[in-house]
């Protein structure tokens, strides 16, 4: 595809370098301008098999895809597996035991007796149902079904966040190819015009009216512009490769973005910070971990308060004893009852807990505080970056479109001979350089709307 360009560029240069400069009439058509450049190079079709793709399109395979997304969601799940009555509900037991005992008596008596022998099984079967039911524990049963809920929430958050995060860096990645094909180009454009300075050079080279030095030193630059262009097209390349990486698809897909970058420059900074402290994940990240905290501590002062349980029991014995008597036995019955009871003395074990959760709970007020600060610092630091970006698209709008104009006028100064190739070059490497510096302001404006919308909490909206 490289070499197919190039030889492409290569041919359209030698066939301007066959029109005369004072007889562009005998083949209308063949461009001896920028203007007449600039119509020609137009971006070409993507192939049948090639599939577009847009960032919506993008967005939807990496969610999809994405191994950390699967991830998060597997962890979800096991989170809201976790959420359950549990500490509301009794447990029911059952059980059931068999034994079997062999015995062999031998009895001795004095004065001659026989001795007397007997051989006996036991067998012994026993069932029993039994029910536990904690009633009452200080509470703790009520903040630990509040805490499995909070840990449902943070695993949802942790799934948001993993997406959002998702979504911000195949953003970038999505605008980075664009810009990158916007590059590649520009730089198409720039290996043409060097295309057409070579061969203008040529032609005067061979007629005598500029020297050898010049006509190789066009030469030079053309092979310079080539080689960039070879570059570009490896940037492009592993560009989509790290987006398929990224979207989870196969590293051989082919696949081309079609877009333009149209950042938005209405973001207000207070409607960002308002939004952040309600909707960024991390804030409620740590809202959440403050909560459970919380609950933590109402679970480490239960255990000052007594406890009342019920239990109830249904118990079945069997037992037979072979040859003695009686042959067998049965026993069963219902037994129920409650207990109460309250520790009077744990080794100052709840005293510690309670200080230890009171201690946990200040770090989760102070860990939200430090979250808060940092995010409301972060959009501050970003939000002046996308103000400045936004200048300076105007600025460089405004230069690229001079360049452009000062190179058209020298592409005809230096078809006249006018101009020499070392200004010419000056002048070209000059429109490069605009078109460069605005490619990179429209495109960091919109990582900084990008990133501001990703700690403002509404980058899924």
């Amino acid at each position: 595809m490289i070499r197919q360009t190039i030889s492409a560029l290569f041919i359209f240069g030698l066939a301007l370098g066959s029109v005369r400069a004072e007889n562009p009439g005998q083949q209308p058509g063949v461009p001896l301008t920028l203007n007449d450049l600039l119509q020609h190079m137009q971006p070409e079709p993507p192939s049948p098999d090639t599939k577009l793709l847009s960032l919506e399109e993008c967005l939807k395979e990496a969610i999809e895809g994405n191994y950390a997304v699967k991830i998060a969601r597997n962890e979800q799940e096991i989170a809201r597996n976790n959420h359950t009555p549990a500490p509301f509900l009794p447990v029911l037991s059952a059980g059931l035991d068999q034994s079997q005992d062999r015995l062999s008596n031998r009895d001795v008596y004095r004065g001659g007796e026989p001795a007397v022998k007997q051989d006996y099984v036991a067998n012994t079967y026993t069932a029993d149902l039994s029910l536990d039911w904690r009633l009452f524990d200080g509470m703790s049963m009520f903040a630990t079904y509040d805490t499995q809920k909070e840990l449902l929430k943070a695993g949802e958050l942790n799934l948001r966040g993993n997406i959002e995060s998702l979504v911000s860096d195949i953003s970038e990645q999505y605008y980075y190819i664009v810009t990158e094909q916007n590059r590649l180009e520009a730089a198409k454009l720039y290996l043409a015009i060097s295309t057409l300075r070579y061969n203008q050079a040529l032609e005067k080279y061979n007629i005598g009216s500029i020297s050898g030095l010049e006509m190789k030193q066009a030469k030079i630059d053309l092979n310079a512009d080539s080689s960039k262009l070879v570059l570009q097209q490896e940037i492009i390349r592993n560009a989509y490769i790290t987006l398929y990486e990224m979207m989870n698809v196969d590293l051989k897909t082919k696949a081309q973005l079609c877009d333009t970058i149209t950042p938005n420059g209405q973001l207000s900074l207070e409607v960002l910070r308002t939004e952040a402290m309600d909707r960024n994940t991390s804030v409620l990240l740590a809202r959440s971990g403050q909560r459970v905290s919380e609950l933590d501590l109402k679970i480490a002062r239960s255990s000052r308060y007594p406890t009342l349980d019920f239990t109830a029991a249904y118990r079945f014995d069997h037992s037979a004893s072979g040859k003695l008597a009686p042959r067998f036995s049965q026993l069963h019955g219902a037994t129920w009852g409650f207990t109460a009871s309250i520790k009077l003395f744990d080794r100052l074990e709840t005293n510690r807990k309670i200080k230890n959760a009171k201690l946990e709970l200040d770090n989760s007020e102070l860990t939200l505080q430090q979250t808060q600060l940092g995010v409301t610092s972060e959009i501050s630091r970003l939000f002046n970056t996308y103000r400045k970006n936004f200048m300076m698209i105007g600025f460089e709008q405004e230069s690229a479109d001079a360049a452009l104009a000062n190179l058209d006028a020298a592409m005809e100064m230096y078809r006249l001979g006018t101009m020499s190739g070392i200004e010419f070059r000056e002048i070209q490497r000059s429109y490069l350089e605009a078109v460069e510096r605005k490619l990179d302001a429209v495109y960091q404006a919109k990582i900084s709307e990008i990133n501001l919308r990703y700690l403002s909490g509404g980058i899924l909206q």
